[in-house]
Formats: structure tokens, sequence, C-alpha cells
């Protein structure tokens, strides 16, 4: 079975060239983008690929994507939902091997699987409670570069993965764990609410997490209403949280909640939102 590893989280933004200043100000890099005609990567009939890629301190991305979407699904995505968060990506080393063994797994295929001209190959799946997973394997020696792995800046921010809410908590923390190879490293349920943790092999050094979460926030609770179980939130840690939370107001950041203690977790967490309208969360650092 493949090793799924975390490796961006795809932003549908209808300007991207404009959202991304708010990121750019906030401590983040561009380590690649790809845009109209660039020759190594793939091109769709109704024209070139627009991904602009944002990393700060840690392997884990953002990919800030423009229309118009190489597919159909996408498009009628876009047309729903507007600019927003739109999947998780997870690198493996044989993406054709998956394909299978997410379909036997209550996984449905939204995009089957293709090859992109030398630079990656891949598909998405759609999970058990709707959220979209593309599974994506490197050829040709092609790879979006890292960024390095330390933290940015006075106040020592790092990407450290993304939240996703979750109809049944339970189900879906078994789903990711036996399916794809995830461990919990830390987790906060009672009865079928909180959040969990988790993270593949390689999280001594990579320092990536996938959290799965019921609402905690009125921000998210009106996401889980609109969408449904969705992918929710950016998760930043930082030696200084108070101090990154005000660099990210400062930036252009809209606050929805000051630095406090979460329970859940153990540790002093704020929230914001980017001007696009999607959630960051920053917290201490812990020694999880």
């Amino acid at each position: 079975m493949s090793r799924y590893q975390l490796h961006h989280l795809c932003i549908y933004e209808r300007h991207p060239r404009d959202a991304m200043w708010n990121w750019l100000k906030w401590y983040h890099a561009i380590p690649a983008y790809y845009w109209d005609g660039y020759a190594d990567m793939h091109q769709t009939g109704e024209g070139g690929v627009d991904y602009t890629f944002l990393a700060c301190g840690a392997p884990f991305q953002l990919q800030l994507e423009a229309p118009p979407y190489q597919f159909e699904y996408e498009r009628k995505w876009f047309a729903e939902h507007g600019s927003g968060i739109n999947h998780i990506c997870w690198i493996v080393p044989n993406a054709w091997e998956t394909v299978d063994h997410l379909e036997s797994h209550g996984a449905t295929v939204a995009m089957p699987y293709e090859e992109f001209g030398g630079t990656y190959n891949g598909f998405v799946a759609i999970d058990p409670e709707g959220r979209w997973v593309e599974i994506m394997e490197y050829v040709g020696g092609f790879k979006t570069p890292d960024v390095e792995f330390h933290p940015v800046g006075h106040v020592g921010l790092q990407a450290l993965g993304v939240v996703q809410l979750c109809r049944d908590l339970d189900t879906q923390v078994e789903w990711y764990t036996e399916v794809l190879s995830q461990r919990v490293v830390h987790d906060a349920r009672s009865d079928n609410d909180g959040l969990v943790y988790l993270a593949d092999d390689t999280y001594r050094e990579r320092q990536c997490v996938s959290v799965l979460s019921t609402p905690s926030t009125e921000a998210e609770a009106a996401l889980m209403d609109r969408h449904g179980p969705a992918i929710s939130s950016v998760l930043y840690h930082a030696d200084d949280v108070e101090a990154a939370w005000s660099d990210a107001v400062s930036a252009g950041f809209e606050p929805i909640s000051p630095p406090a203690h979460d329970g859940r977790i153990g540790a002093k967490t704020g929230y914001l939102q980017e001007p696009s309208g999607n959630i960051v969360q920053i917290r201490e650092r812990l020694g999880l």
C-alpha cells in the first residue's frame, strides 16, 4: 500500500495575484508558480494552468489556483462555492496503485487517474464524508520546491497542516488511519466530539499534520452549516503566538478571536480569516 504524505492545500481563487499579497505580508514566500504558458506544466482546452504555491517554513504548502479550471467537476464546485479551500493533496510513490485501494474503502473517484506531461500523475477521490482528496506522484524529476524547514521571522511561524470538519469524527479518524495509514499523534475526543491530530511516519522530520475536528467556533459552525463536512482551516504554530496573530491582523487578516487557551489541544490558539474568507488557526508550539 502506498505511503500517503501531506503535500499541499488547494485554495481556489478568482484573482490569486491579488489574494496572495496578504499571505506574503505575513511571512510567506513563493517557492514555485506555474502560470499560463509555463512549458513544463499541462495545458487545457480553455487555457493554461495557474498555480501559485505559498510556503511558510515547512514542507506543507498552500496552492492558489485560478479559473478556468481543468475539469467540469471543478468548474461546478467553483460556481457553487466561489473562492475557498477546495482540497488536500497527498503525495504517494505510485498514484495508480491507490485507485482501487481507495475505492474499495468507500471513496469515489471525481477525476480519473491521468498523466500530466511528464511532471506528475494522479487523480482526485472523494472521501466518505464528501471532502476531496487529490493523490499525486512526481515523475520525470519534477518537484515543487520545498522551503527551508525552520521557523520564519521573529515570531517563529510555521505552516503545520490543515483542519477538516467532520460530521462523524470517530468514523473519519478510523478511515484516515486505516485507509491513508495516518497515525494519531494527539487525541482529544469525548463522545464523538473534539479533535484528533493525525500524521504520517515522517512526522518527526516534516512536522505536518491533518486535524479531524468537530466545529468549535461560530465561524466553523457556519462553514459546516453551509458546506457540510469541509476543509475548514489552515493551521500554523508559532513561538510567539500573540505576536504572530497580531502580525496577521496587520497583514490584512480579519480577527475572529485572539489567542486563548484551547483545552482540546492544551495550547493557546487564535483564529482569523484571510481576506477571501478562509479560516486560519495559530497555536503555540507543542512537543507532540
